[in-house]
């Protein structure tokens, strides 16, 4: 296991130090003028020149980025171009309000693939296996958005049930909290679990058809025991590692969902750093997510780890 978790610790900051750099290239070559969004039109040549001197923007790009690197190493990612805010405590700020969102959304996501992609299993080549099929492509072919504007339709406009965005901290109110965070929760979880419900309907397929399912059968053991105690352990396995991508995608995608349900996280801080042009909101916001996700990657490895012990014995 130590094995396991110092290779992965290699392979993150590995991971974070290219991503990092890729991240900083694609901020500062896509075209346009974080000078002239942040000035205006109207801004004189002499204006924008100032600018740019101010904030480095007129250095070799390579510069640049040493520069950033260097600072946001020791936690200080800068001030807005647009307000002059510093990143570092906004992003703190909003930092639990898209962890919430996506946790939220994760388990609802989970809740409906795990029995339904085990029962699809179950029922191999039946009706109720085919039914299940079409209904994770179907949902896997929903955009996210699109199902946030009919919830809204239906859930606020029609039946008045949840308020149509806002938001508020748990520890302020946790029933307007729940209230507020269920309609974009389920925006993103319904749609993430189409994935996975063909995930777990593989795994379970291909676990109730191996030797040792059949050999406790055989034994007479029952077939709640053989699935709970032996089929859903060992499908849990590939389920967990494409959970985790699914976990990063969700924390990833929540740009627009944010926007259209008015939470101030992460997501609807990006929305504004790529409007404005805005590169230090747009560069830690991105680097926040991209930590995010490696961090649950770490982890899920190491609870696979536990979960198939072949997988530490390959980094002994």
């Amino acid at each position: 296991m130590r094995g396991l978790i110092l290779s992965r610790l290699a392979a993150f900051a590995l991971t974070l130090i290219v991503a990092s750099s890729i991240l900083f290239v694609a901020v500062n070559v896509v075209p346009g003028s974080a000078a002239r969004s942040a000035l205006g039109i109207d801004a004189t040549p002499q204006a924008l020149a100032r600018f740019e001197a101010q904030h480095g923007l007129d250095r070799p790009l390579v510069v640049q980025y040493a520069e950033w690197l260097g600072k946001t190493f020791t936690g200080d990612f800068g001030k807005s171009f647009q307000n002059g805010v510093d990143v570092g405590p906004e992003l703190l700020r909003r930092l639990p309000v898209t962890l919430e969102l996506a946790i939220f959304a994760f388990i609802i996501a989970n809740l409906i693939a795990l029995p339904l992609g085990a029962f699809a299993a179950m029922r191999h080549q039946r009706a109720a296996d085919k039914g299940i099929s079409l209904l994770a492509s179907l949902l896997g072919a929903v955009p996210n958005f699109w199902l946030a504007t009919l919830l809204v339709m239906v859930l606020t406009l029609h039946f008045r049930l949840l308020p149509p965005g806002g938001y508020t901290p748990f520890t302020v109110n946790p029933v307007m909290n729940l209230k507020q965070m269920i309609m974009p929760a389920l925006s993103l979880g319904i749609v993430s679990s189409a994935l996975l419900i063909r995930i777990m309907r593989t795994a379970m397929i291909e676990v109730l058809s191996s030797d040792y399912i059949r050999t406790a059968r055989a034994k007479g053991a029952k077939e709640g025991v053989v699935v709970m105690r032996h089929a859903i352990r060992n499908a849990m396995t590939p389920y967990v590692n494409v959970a985790a991508v699914e976990f990063g995608f969700l924390f990833g995608s929540v740009v627009v969902i944010e926007d259209i349900f008015l939470l101030p996280g992460i997501g609807s801080f990006v929305l504004v750093g790529i409007i404005n042009r805005d590169y230090p909101v747009l560069l830690a916001s991105a680097l926040t997510i991209t930590l995010v996700v490696l961090i649950i990657n770490l982890i899920v490895d190491i609870v696979v780890g536990r979960l198939d012990p072949r997988r530490v014995t390959r980094h002994q």
